[in-house]
């Protein structure tokens, strides 16, 4: 399933990005790491990924900003956070279009299958035939009723477990 899909790393660590890429590369996804959200974008604009997974707390343009701007440009990208802290930011992240939110350290079982779900939601054929007003419709919805976020877990396929350890 996840032969040759694109993954973004983004981690201000240059390890832990060094050995996710290693750890997605061993389950045949293609991974790039970068060390902050500025590079990210930079990558972003000139290859296609299929995904990004991203820390929380970077210089320059933090996890959460570079959510945002993803999804300004590219609305389809599936986006996942990860953070040593995820309690006061799994609402915002969920209502920006995260994909999931996941702790540090990571659980290499869980980030394949989170992203492995997340990448197949995309290839769904009908994920692309979204016209930009039903987008609009549907971002209105998450920013203006963040507690029904759950819903749109759901509606994924994701559980709120699943979605957010």
């Amino acid at each position: 399933m996840a032969y040759g899909k694109r993954v973004l790393v983004v981690d201000d660590e240059e390890h832990i990005g060094h050995l996710l890429v290693e750890y997605l590369e061993m389950h045949c996804f293609a991974a790039v790491a970068v060390a902050d959200g500025l590079q990210a974008l930079r990558e972003l604009h000139h290859r296609h990924f299929d995904a990004v997974i991203t820390d929380l707390h970077m210089p320059y343009l933090d996890g959460l900003d570079l959510l945002r701007q993803c999804h300004l440009v590219w609305p389809q990208l599936p986006v996942i956070l990860m953070s040593g802290n995820l309690l006061d930011i799994v609402w915002p992240a969920m209502a920006h279009g995260a994909s999931a939110c996941l702790p540090k350290p990571i659980d290499t079982e869980k980030l394949i299958h989170v992203l492995s779900t997340a990448i197949s939601d995309t290839d769904d054929p009908r994920f692309g035939q979204r016209d930009m007003i039903t987008h609009m419709l549907e971002a209105q919805r998450r920013w203006s009723v963040p507690e029904k976020a759950t819903d749109r877990w759901r509606a994924g396929g994701l559980t709120e477990d699943e979605a957010c350890w």
